[in-house]
């Protein structure tokens, strides 16, 4: 038998075969076709429930993140402060800060305007930022000797021998600061905020006053 008659017959046989199992061919494939269709349905599925899930990781992590926020917030924030009576903006910083100059920054933080005023039961936030220039003082310490002969550590007073002055009119002197003069009119150095809101009119900057100026002396509320 020829080569060419012999594919020829190949076909046929195959072709017999093929019309002889073709129900059972068209089943196999109808089997097949439903395997890949339930294999994308199933993939589908899976896909869209991962997608879930990933939002709903996502909406917990958000809410995660915010809540760090605040507490990054709440790491600003040195402490809060309830205003009481007699209270102002500059003691209350020398109390955090030892610089009454940080004023500011808790005006700021408060979102106060205009000359800060407070009242009392009021709560401050005091924020952590940076001291300023230094204004309390520390009283110099003067060592004596008792009658005993020990060596006794005293407060030294200010300006114990300057001549103290009288509230209203002022002739600024010579060596002259906010700080000696409310020495002299009040006794308490601490209390030159008094003078300088008072003629914050004539010396916006409290560190330089000029001799030969008049300022006000206020008289303290009692």
């Amino acid at each position: 038998m020829k080569k060419g008659q012999r594919s020829s017959k190949r076909i046929k046989n195959i072709l017999k075969f093929l019309k002889m199992n073709e129900n059972t061919i068209s089943t196999l494939m109808g089997g097949m076709v439903i395997i890949v269709i339930a294999g994308l349905i199933f993939n589908y599925f899976r896909t869209a429930n991962l997608k879930t899930w990933q939002g709903i990781l996502l909406n917990e992590q958000e809410t995660a993140s915010t809540e760090m926020k605040d507490d990054s917030l709440n790491d600003k924030i040195m402490a809060t402060y309830k205003v009481v009576k007699g209270d102002d903006l500059w003691h209350i910083s020398e109390k955090y800060y030892k610089s009454g100059y940080n004023y500011v920054d808790i005006m700021q933080e408060n979102n106060l305007t205009g000359k800060g005023v407070i009242v009392a039961d009021m709560e401050l936030r005091i924020p952590k930022v940076e001291a300023k220039k230094a204004t309390v003082v520390e009283s110099a310490k003067e060592m004596t000797i008792s009658d005993n002969g020990d060596l006794v550590k005293t407060d030294s007073v200010e300006s114990a021998n300057a001549t103290s002055i009288e509230t209203g009119e002022y002739l600024i002197q010579k060596g002259d600061s906010y700080w000696k003069i409310a020495v002299r009119a009040y006794g308490d150095g601490y209390k030159w905020t008094k003078i300088y809101w008072a003629n914050k009119n004539l010396f916006a900057d409290p560190d330089m006053i000029f001799t030969g100026v008049k300022i006000t002396i206020p008289v303290l509320e009692k």
